[in-house]
């Protein structure tokens, strides 16, 4: 088993999602079709599928809890949630501006004739669909919402118990090979 540190792992995954998110995102631009949309769901399901099972596989014996799972998930979306809200601040105010105020006008022309909102309110919406803080922040808390959502489902098939019977499990463990430095997930003592 090779020690890994949680945040590194998280981050690494995070990139590979921001940027097959990213590509999506730049579809979508160019094209509303629900297949897109299908197709980009079913990645992103397998994809978190298969981080959560090599981060489970490099526990072996020691297992990997459901509770552990899924806040690898949510740590994982959170940093593809921070790359792909710059990528979108980028991409509605210099890259695809125009077709970006095309996008948010509709959607503030809907919200328009709610009649539920005064104009000062809209403009102030408009204006937060551009400032880059709230779309990073936006992408950060949509995108953890979203793993945290479907990790429930993902950890339940993909958690691994402790084998507590398996010779050498203890020693195998993160943090127990002598050394003071240890795994920020695992939150056992040990002595």
């Amino acid at each position: 088993m090779e020690k890994t540190n949680f945040w590194n792992d998280a981050a690494r995954y995070g990139v590979i999602m921001a940027l097959v998110a990213i590509v999506f995102d730049t579809l979508g631009f160019y094209t509303q079709h629900a297949l897109v949309s299908l197709v980009s769901l079913l990645l992103f399901l397998l994809l978190l599928t298969w981080f959560m099972k090599i981060r489970v596989s490099q526990y072996g014996a020691n297992g990997y809890g459901y509770g552990k799972c899924l806040g690898f998930m949510v740590g994982v979306m959170l940093c593809a949630g921070f790359i792909e809200g710059a990528y979108m601040s980028a991409a509605a105010n210099w890259l695809f501006a125009a077709k970006y105020d095309a996008m948010m006008s509709q959607q503030i022309g809907l919200l328009e004739n709610t009649g539920l909102y005064t104009d000062d309110q809209l403009t102030l919406m408009a204006r937060w669909l551009r400032s880059p803080l709230w779309l990073i922040f936006g992408s950060m808390v949509g995108s953890a919402i979203k793993g945290a959502f479907f990790g429930l489902f993902i950890a339940a098939y993909t958690r691994r118990e402790p084998q507590p019977f398996v010779q050498g499990a203890d020693s195998a463990r993160p943090g127990n090979d002598g050394s003071t430095d240890s795994d920020p997930d695992d939150n056992t003592r040990h002595e």
